[in-house]
């Protein structure tokens, strides 16, 4: 006990350090992209700025919530090792998972309040930040990456909409470009508006400029576009998952899921949620394999070196099984679980061949 609580200790102390350092670097490349952003908008400053960057902060530590645990685990159990504090508590008879639980622990108590507590209070302030931007230049300022696109059909033909930015409690899109096509695929007109409102069978737009394929301009105060989507296709198309909690996304699974639309991505965000206190131990077991051999071996570099190795490894799996989940060529379920169980085997099976020698 006395030594579980010793390591947990170390643990804390190497989480905080790596979490303090993390999260400093990313608020600080976060708060130059907000300035260069919105430095045309009128009513940003600088205080405004800090804010939103404030805001968004925690669902950016969401993000790299396993490589902080991996970082510190690695650098916790190094400092151990090289202090020979661990061959003193081999040699006394503890196995490597006598010293692992305190991290275990922590990691399955910080994984749950992270996705439980955590996760609904980083994803309303995300919302309320992206709210605030869209607000600074009626949405238009979003970045690329952010921007909304989707196909859709109406009365008068397809369209393509382009929207920087979609509020789903007013069901409107903001920052909204429209490219309207005949019935036979020829360009017909392309929309540039403030807003957009969904109704059912239409889109409102409010404030609209209207440029035909010919090069002529001509401006509307309201401009209405048929669509054949329903508000539930609205919500599946519009909604991206990582701006539901995880209180959220079960209630609008279960909804989805009763009109028979692919509900794919949001279950795979679902369970992602659910998986992140295993995840998080799989990351202290996959640091233990590369970091307590450093008594017998040495090379603290090395060692390090292919813990972030084996950490970049893990997020490019982690991104391609995700993606095979969110588009159906995998069972999203299986797609969520399977990084964080594989990893965990991994690391199980590394230390147990170790420990065996």
């Amino acid at each position: 006990m006395i030594l579980a609580t010793y390591i947990g200790r170390r643990f804390l102390v190497s989480l905080g350090t790596i979490l303090i350092a993390l999260l400093t670097l990313v608020f600080l490349v976060d708060y130059v992209e907000l300035l260069r952003r919105f430095s045309d908008a009128e009513a940003f400053t600088s205080l405004l700025g800090l804010k939103l960057a404030l805001m968004r902060a925690p669902a950016l530590l969401e993000d790299i919530l396993p490589f902080l645990f991996l970082f510190s685990a690695t650098i916790c159990f190094l400092n151990l090792s090289r202090k020979l504090e661990l061959v003193v508590a081999r040699g006394a008879g503890v196995s490597v998972w006598g010293f692992l639980r305190a991290p275990f622990f922590l990691a399955l108590v910080i994984g749950l309040a992270s996705t439980f507590l955590f996760n609904p209070l980083a994803t309303e302030l995300k919302e309320r930040s992206d709210r605030i931007e869209a607000s600074l230049s009626d949405g238009i300022a979003a970045s690329s990456s952010d921007a909304i696109w989707f196909r859709q059909e109406g009365l008068d033909g397809p369209s393509i909409i382009r929207a920087a930015n979609y509020d789903s409690s007013a069901k409107e899109l903001r920052g909204v470009t429209a490219f309207l096509f005949n019935p036979d695929g020829s360009f017909q007109a392309k929309l540039v508006s403030l807003s957009a409102s969904y109704r059912p069978g239409r889109w409102i737009f409010a404030k609209t400029r209207y440029i035909s394929g010919e090069g002529a301009s001509d401006r509307f105060d309201r401009y209405i576009l048929p669509t054949s989507l329903t508000p539930d296709q609205v919500n599946l198309t519009l909604l991206r998952p990582d701006r539901l909690s995880v209180w959220t996304l079960r209630r609008f699974i279960d909804t989805a899921a009763q009109t028979g639309l692919n509900t794919a991505r949001f279950t795979l965000a679902f369970h992602s949620l659910l998986a992140r206190p295993l995840f998080l131990m799989a990351m202290v077991t996959v640091a233990a394999t590369v970091s307590l051999r450093l008594s017998r071996y040495g090379g603290v570099g090395k060692l390090a070196l292919t813990g972030i190795i084996i950490g970049f490894l893990l997020y490019v799996a982690t991104e391609i099984v995700s993606d095979m989940g969110s588009n159906g060529i995998l069972d999203p379920i299986l797609a969520a679980w399977s990084p964080a169980v594989l990893a965990m085997l991994f690391g199980a099976t590394a230390l147990l061949y170790q420990e065996d020698g």
